[in-house]
């Protein structure tokens, strides 16, 4: 379970994003489902791949 961990910060700061963006501006339909679809699988295997980045390096 600890290694999904980055991964699920990566994909709550993604949802974070998303929301503020959406909010911001004003986004509905369409724009605002890839929005929610896309940042939060990008945020999670970003933050992965820092993560055992920073691990193999220590």
């Amino acid at each position: 379970m600890k290694d999904y961990l980055p991964y699920l910060a990566g994909a709550l700061l993604g949802v974070l994003v998303a929301l503020i963006i959406s909010a911001l501006l004003t986004l509905q339909g369409t724009a605002q489902l890839m929005l929610f679809a896309l940042l939060p699988a990008i945020g999670g295997a970003i933050v992965e791949r820092v993560s055992q980045r920073r691990s193999r390096k220590s």
